[in-house]
Order: structure tokens, then sequence, then C-alpha cells
């Protein structure tokens, strides 16, 4: 158990609550879990991760920039074309990924691919607001569990901040469900 663990994983809880409760500052702590997370997946050989988690610092910028130009309340479902388009893109991209990993010391290979390529499509439909975003992050959340029991030395406190995003998933989704209706007779 390391600083970096420890580290990612309170900013984790705090980043998964925030954006539970529909709060922009939550880009601002996922920012900082994804520069901890980088650290921590570089020195566990994990190098989907590490990329995964380069990508999430600009992607947090991003997200912080998108969420302060759109409506709050403004939460959609993804159309039944776009979950076929994004389920068949996270089986092609996983496969591409894994083989890609296979050629270095990754000890998960195949986990660490779908992990990555499944929070890519996940954050993109976090900052879209799209409430699919909950389906994909529970599955995630529940692969994650399981690469960090599978490590060489078990990152028990990535494992328990998992595990906890899995139920906080779940809760998203019924609050932000909430939100939708809500918005949605206020339009009418």
């Amino acid at each position: 158990m390391s600083f970096l663990e420890i580290s990612a994983t309170l900013f984790g809880l705090l980043q998964g609550y925030l954006v539970m409760i529909n709060k922009r500052s939550n880009w601002i702590a996922y920012i900082v879990q994804m520069v901890l997370m980088f650290m921590f997946s570089l020195s566990v050989q994990l190098y989907g991760d590490a990329l995964n988690n380069i990508c999430y610092i600009f992607v947090g910028i991003v997200g912080y920039i998108v969420w302060n130009k759109k409506d709050l309340n403004d939460i959609t479902k993804c159309s039944m074309k776009e979950r076929i388009v994004y389920i068949v893109v996270m089986i092609i991209a996983t496969f591409l990924g894994m083989l890609l990993l296979k050629k270095t010391d990754d000890p998960l290979p195949l986990i660490d691919a779908f992990t990555t390529v499944s929070s890519f499509i996940a954050t993109y439909y976090m900052i879209t607001k799209k409430i699919d975003t909950w389906a994909i992050w529970f599955i995630n959340d529940i692969f994650y569990c399981i690469t960090y029991l599978l490590l060489p030395t078990p990152a028990l406190y990535l494992f328990a901040l998992n595990l906890i995003w899995a139920f906080m998933a779940i809760a998203s989704f019924i609050n932000w469900k909430q939100i939708m209706l809500k918005n949605n007779e206020r339009l009418r």
C-alpha cells in the first residue's frame, strides 16, 4: 500500500461523490487523481492504465470547461444506435489493445485493455452527460476490482475504491435519472 495508491483513492472518492451530485468541481479532483493514478500505474506496469491516465489529465480539463458551458441539468440518454456503436468499438479496441499490451510486461493485458477502453468511452459519456455512462462505469469498476486483486502485489485501497465506485455508479445513475426526469418535466 503506497502513498500514491492511498492518495489516488481519497481523491477518487471525492471525485465520485462530486460527480454523483452533478458538481463541476468533480473535474478538479479528477485531474489530481489521474496524476496520482498515472504514477501508480507506472509503478505496477499497468501501461494501458498509465496511457489512460495521461489522457485523462487532459480529458479532465476538457470536462471542466465543457461542464462550465453546458446546462448542468442537461442529462440525456444514448440512442440504440449509439449503444451498438460503443459496444462494437469497445470489443474491437479491447482486442487491439490486448495485442499491444501482450508485447509488454503488463501482467493483465486483456483486462487492462478492457478497462482502458471502457474508461475512455465512459468518460466521454460522462463529459457529454449521457446517463449511459453509469452502466459502463459500473462494469468498468467491477473489472478494475478484479484487476487490483490479481496484481502480483494486490492494490487493496484501489480495489476498495472501485468497489465503492461500483455502488456509486448505481447511485449516480439514480440521481442523474431524477435530474433528467425533472429537466424533461420543466421543458414540457
